[in-house]
């Protein structure tokens, strides 16, 4: 039961029943972590488990190319024929890299949608980013800030920034490492920054 409250305009809201924060133990980070964790073990596992079954392996894969870790494929039930799959092994793998620049009418593009009018960070400068200093990718984020804090206000910019580095993050964290990285950094930098200016 949440207590009744009034809200910022002066309207008293009721109490009422909410569904119950904190189901899972410890903090988000530390979930997240074991998450991480369980995720790492699974794929050591099914690398260790197609070495012994002798399943194909690449240790070195082409160019624009990443290598993807093994996993455990779950069974589950077909929804359109209802037909059971059974759980396999799956080997590790060459997959394409994500997270490259795109390119749109030759012009290259960080294509990172914030909202349905559809702004890239390309506009800003935010492209090629495994190419850019962190200075140069801090401008082109800061230039994006500026153009939304008049539209969004601060918070909702800052949030909404942090939002779509993190989950560019996530996007690329297996398939391309090395991008992902950039994307968490600067989301960190972000963050940072936002977290100073809260406190002013």
């Amino acid at each position: 039961m949440r207590k009744s409250y009034k809200s910022a305009s002066g309207k008293t809201v009721k109490a009422r029943c909410i569904r119950k924060p904190g189901l899972l133990p410890g903090k988000s980070s530390e979930r997240a972590q074991r998450s991480i964790t369980k995720s790492k073990m699974r794929s050591m596992k099914a690398m260790r488990m197609s070495k012994k079954m002798g399943l194909s392996m690449r240790s070195r894969c082409k160019k624009n190319q990443t290598l993807r870790s093994g996993y455990t494929r779950r069974p589950y039930i077909r929804k359109v024929s209802g037909v059971n799959v059974r759980g396999s092994l799956v080997a590790p793998g060459c997959i394409s890299k994500r997270g490259k620049s795109l390119k749109i009418h030759g012009e290259p593009t960080s294509r990172i949608v914030l909202d349905e009018e559809d702004h890239f960070l390309s506009e800003h400068g935010y492209f090629d980013i495994d190419t850019k200093t962190k200075e140069e990718r801090h401008k082109a984020l800061h230039k994006l800030i500026k153009h939304f804090i008049p539209i969004k206000g601060n918070m909702a910019t800052y949030n909404y920034v942090i939002r779509a580095l993190n989950a560019r993050y996530i996007l690329n964290r297996n398939a391309n490492p090395k991008i992902a990285r950039i994307f968490k950094a600067d989301q960190r930098a972000i963050s940072a920054e936002y977290k100073k200016m809260k406190t002013m």
